[in-house]
């Protein structure tokens, strides 16, 4: 994917300029978002530099995707929400990985963005072979006659912020870790397909979901309270990620139960945001004994949802 698009008031003139992945854009990026925003003054336009696909994934010598914690369309609509004027998506390849840093700086931050201003994560580094250290931006500041700042680590709870933190904590089922890291619960996006009708035999009928980009990073097998998304509505609801051991077991299947939604919204995406870890996948002896532990879930769930409503404070609107 390729795009420059503009989403902010300032569309001209000098740019206050930022470079990274920002997988995520959690505690840590929302910190240099909020330094771009204190640099720009009332005229610059707040600019974001980042890649598709993630650049790891282009230079890791086994070919494996990274898992995403915000795919690009998903990263996009929350760097507008937190302020930026001005987006260009750069599609990574070879091509892009072997461009030396100083060709980066000059042709795409100075001459097609027109920075003025650079705003730089400590630990990023862009370029061949990562040249485009801070260091080498403060070596060149005066050189070029841009300003500099460079943003140090985020902290929560005494640790450093970062997306691979996320994603250790995602792999290991603590959805509550991650929120507190991204400063909002962690969303997956999935189209509703077909399912085997279990779920609405059992009494709670479940949405069967695809899941949109191939990367997203799916938290493991459990049980989740979340919140769920259809369009502008706005729903609790209870996760099985799971492969139904009670009846068999099978491939791994995403389906949601949304509470106290009644209709049809096969084809549709949803948006599942997850609040908390409920328990793990477990076999039970027979459906009454499965249908007696979804009832202890769904208010388990609901419970979780009430309390994620009354301490939302501070996080972007993304419905």
């Amino acid at each position: 994917m390729h795009a420059d698009a503009f989403c902010g008031p300032r569309t001209s003139g000098p740019a206050v300029v930022t470079v990274g992945t920002f997988d995520g854009v959690h505690r840590g990026h929302q910190e240099i978002l909020r330094t771009l925003d204190d640099l720009s003054g009332e005229t610059m336009v707040r600019t974001v530099v980042t890649f598709d696909p993630h650049p790891q994934s282009v230079i890791r010598r086994d070919g494996r995707g990274v898992p995403l914690l915000t795919e690009t369309r998903e990263k996009i609509r929350l760097l507008c929400l937190y302020g930026v004027d001005r987006l260009l998506v750069l599609h990574f390849d070879r091509e892009l990985a072997a461009l030396s840093a100083e060709d980066f700086l000059q042709e795409i931050l100075l001459k097609r963005l027109q920075a003025a201003a650079l705003v730089i994560g400590y630990n990023h580094n862009f370029g061949r072979n990562r040249e485009g250290s801070p260091e080498f931006l403060e070596q060149n500041r005066e050189r070029f006659g841009y300003l500099l700042s460079v943003v140090g680590p985020h902290y929560v709870d005494g640790e450093p912020v970062s997306s691979t933190r996320i994603r250790r904590a995602l792999e290991t089922g603590d959805v509550a870790r991650a929120h507190h890291f991204l400063g909002r619960p962690y969303a997956l996006s999935g189209t509703v397909v077909a399912g085997n009708g279990r779920g609405r035999a059992l009494q709670f009928p479940t949405a069967n979901l695809k899941v949109c980009h191939p990367d997203k990073l799916v938290p493991p097998l459990g049980i989740y309270a979340v919140e769920a998304a259809v369009g502008e509505e706005v729903w609790p609801g209870m996760m099985s990620i799971g492969t139904r051991p009670t009846f068999g077991g099978g491939e791994v299947i995403l389906e949601v139960h949304l509470i106290g939604f009644s209709g049809d919204i096969y084809g549709r995406t949803v948006e599942v945001r997850f609040l908390k870890k409920l328990r793990d996948e477990e076999r039970y002896a027979g459906v009454e004994e499965l249908v007696e532990q979804i009832t202890r879930d769904q208010e388990a769930s609901l419970e979780a949802y009430r309390e994620y409503q009354a301490g939302r404070t501070g996080e972007p609107t993304t419905e």
